[in-house]
């Protein structure tokens, strides 16, 4: 979203200082210091639009301490916006200070570009075993050596083939209820094929005929939280070009920041685009949830087989406070035979990935996924189901520090298992 000084004046002037924040934010729980809490920030956003405040490596460093988890968002009893408040701070910072070499690579050669990133990401498969070796039980890997990474982060691998090289264009299937196009995102697409899968069989199972956009290319949300504006417009633009090119009756996403980003943050960004705005509220209209889509399909519980496992779930926090998303996978869960579920304390609480944050700042992503491995424990469960393919790394890196025993699936995955059941126990 754009965001003039002026337009930021109207919205930091909103925080009343109550500190409701401080009771939610996952890194003030950790840091215990003012400026790493919503109301500080704001505070330190109103020096900057005033001029009292310049922006400086301080000012840089307490932006970048946001997981934009929206928590502080949904519990302001003044509304105020926080995380566009961080995120326009960061645009603010990229026009000023510039982007790092690094960024601008990552960015806008690879990123904006869907050959170099296709190409880096087939080289990145076929030579990852260089920089990476096999993790725990042969489960993951992790680094070598240093390279940006912690060493002591467990990362899935890239998978050998990308998941759109996996399928054709269209799942056809016969008299088809509906027909969608799916939208992968980068990690269903490069590491978590599996996920994918589990997406394209329960839905030709319930009689979804599934377009998958060859071109299709990353949301662009990465690059836009980092302030880079202009070539997140880019890529936004040349997804919405792509996805109207489709006769479907909707767009399917099995992440829940991919289907933020179509579903209403392109909207915002360009608002003030002539031609983009409409089109992009046209496919904001028409994103939903795998989650959301699967309860909308009469009939989509018969026929599920005897899944004798306990489950609990994590709520990735753009799914259930981004696309307000919350009942529908527990609706799933719930109806699967045999499962026994079990509510975890704290479930919607951030689990620390924030994408890069937990990148950037890996300490402290780890002292708060701690958090969210202990509800987990507490649990009993077997199976830790989420709906975001970056919580799935960061909680699966967190139960392998504390050799906690607990599988991580996407929903998709689990209602897949519970219909190969029913085919197995003929």
């Amino acid at each position: 979203m754009e965001r003039t000084f002026e337009s930021w004046e109207k919205e930091v002037i909103r925080c009343i200082r109550c500190g409701a924040c401080q009771n939610v934010c996952p890194v003030f729980k950790e840091l215990q210091a003012e400026s790493t809490v919503a109301r500080g920030r704001v505070k330190l956003i109103r020096g900057v639009i005033t001029k009292d405040l310049d922006i400086t490596e301080g000012f840089i460093n307490k932006m970048s301490l946001c997981l934009m988890c929206k928590a502080c968002v949904v519990n302001c009893p003044s509304g105020v916006k926080v995380d566009k408040l961080v995120e326009a701070a960061r645009k603010e910072i990229a026009e000023q200070k510039g982007l790092s070499a690094l960024k601008k690579l990552i960015f806008r050669l690879v990123l904006k570009n869907r050959w170099v990133f296709n190409s880096g990401m087939k080289a990145g498969s076929l030579l990852q075993g260089l920089v990476f070796r096999k993790g725990p039980q042969g489960q993951g890997m992790l680094p070598r050596m240093s390279l940006g990474i912690d060493k002591r982060r467990l990362l899935a691998p890239l998978a050998p083939k990308s998941f759109r090289s996996l399928y054709p264009d269209v799942i056809k299937v016969p008299d088809a209820k509906l027909r969608v196009a799916f939208f992968t995102g980068c990690m269903i697409n490069y590491i978590y094929t599996d996920t994918g899968k589990a997406v394209i069989n329960v839905l030709k199972r319930n009689g979804v005929e599934v377009v998958i956009p060859a071109l299709q290319n990353c949301c662009g949300t990465p690059v836009r939280i980092n302030g880079d504006y202009e070539a997140a417009k880019q890529m936004a633009k040349a997804n919405i070009d792509v996805l109207l090119k489709e006769k479907v009756d909707g767009i399917v996403v099995a992440c829940g920041t991919c289907g933020l980003a179509l579903k209403e943050e392109y909207a915002e960004l360009l608002e003030d685009d002539p031609i983009y705005a409409e089109k992009a509220k046209q496919i904001g209209a028409m994103v939903k949830d795998f989650t959301e889509l699967v309860v909308s399909l009469a009939g989509f519980e018969d026929k599920l087989g005897n899944l004798p496992i306990k489950v609990t779930y994590h709520d990735p926090c753009h799914l259930v406070r981004g696309l307000k998303v919350k009942a529908q996978p527990r609706q799933i869960i719930q109806c699967i035979p045999g499962v026994v579920f079990t509510e975890m304390k704290n479930s919607d609480t951030c689990c620390g990935s924030g994408g890069s944050f937990s990148l950037a700042h890996y300490e402290l992503s780890t002292k708060i996924n701690d958090h969210k491995v202990a509800d987990i424990k507490q649990t009993g469960a077997e199976v830790l189901v989420t709906g975001c393919s970056a919580c799935r790394m960061h909680i699966a890196d967190g139960l392998n520090r504390q050799n906690v025993q607990v599988k991580v699936m996407h929903t998709a995955q689990l209602l897949e298992m519970a219909y190969e059941a029913t085919d197995h126990s003929r």
